[in-house]
């Protein structure tokens, strides 16, 4: 335990010392007054409506809009549905501000269901723009699928993982839904391998609470990649055919049960041979290697 008297001589050392706290600077710390947020907006956008903090440099602001005109034009592609209205953006300059507007500390992005507003943060574009494809595709899978209804932790976080890591063709430049980086496919690999992934059934039916469990060290990043694993393995290794069924299914009827059932067979008979094909089929996958 740390000294009582040396505490207090760092406490008021500080105080006395540093400089006042900006108001952004404020936020999230108990009992603080909400920051005053002078908004501008984007209309250059195709396809969303973007609110941003003033202070966001304009020319950061129009490459993330070309940057959710072009992954949602591959979202499009794939499912075959365009949004009839634009889609909502608030784009905070810095955390405080953007805890405020509903974010999570450990997040640099988040979709608010409750709201339609996609939230994201301002950060290097090599975290930034997987980011906004992440987030991004979370709220058109909420509008393609109906607002309202509960879609699987699983197919939710494995689909916006797996259209994360979109990669741009190299001579084009033009993203491509197909390209999809896979070296988030080495943790599942390794788990095969050593006999520790989890069991599919455990991941398709686990609740957003065991995906985001803050006890067990690991546990999250576990389910993350097993979600973005099976995903690629429904894209990949079956030509898409179980996501769309799991999609439609789930837009149809609005039951996430009988979703399950489409892909997975009523009393999920069919989950061990699909356990079986996709352990198969990500194990003799090879990796890209780390980009330079």
């Amino acid at each position: 335990m740390r000294s009582t008297s040396r505490l207090s001589i760092a406490v008021w050392t500080i105080l006395v010392l540093a400089p006042p706290a900006l108001a952004q600077d404020e936020i999230g710390k108990k009992g603080k007054a909400r920051i005053e947020i002078e908004w501008a907006k984007h209309e250059g956008s195709k396809c969303y409506s973007i609110q941003y903090e003033k202070v966001i440099p304009s020319s950061t602001v129009k490459r993330i809009a070309g940057e959710l005109d072009d992954a949602l034009a591959q979202y499009v592609l794939v499912f075959k549905f365009k949004p009839e209205e634009k889609l909502k953006v608030k784009f905070l300059e810095n955390r405080n501000t953007y805890e405020q507007e509903g974010g999570k500390a450990s997040t640099g992005g988040h979709f608010s269901p409750g709201s339609g507003y996609l939230v994201i943060l301002q950060g290097p574009f090599y975290d930034l723009i997987p980011t906004v494809y992440h987030e991004a595709f979370h709220q058109y899978l909420h509008y393609y699928i109906g607002e309202g209804v509960s879609i699987p932790t699983w197919f939710n976080e494995g689909m916006a993982s797996y259209y994360m890591h979109m990669q741009r063709q190299k001579g084009t430049k033009k993203l491509d839904y197909k390209l999809i980086d896979n070296r988030w496919l080495r943790m599942t690999k390794d788990k095969i391998a050593t006999r520790s992934a989890l069991p599919l059934e455990k991941l398709v039916t686990a609740q957003y609470e065991e995906f985001h469990d803050r006890i067990e060290s690991g546990k999250e990043s576990q389910f993350y990649n097993q979600s973005f694993s099976v995903i690629y393995f429904f894209m990949q290794g079956m030509g898409g055919k179980p996501v769309f069924q799991f999609a439609d299914e789930l837009k149809k009827t609005k039951d996430p049960s009988a979703a399950m059932e489409k892909v997975f067979g009523k009393g999920l008979k069919n989950m061990k041979p699909m356990e079986d094909r996709w352990k198969a089929y990500i194990s003799q996958t090879k990796v890209e290697e780390k980009k330079a």
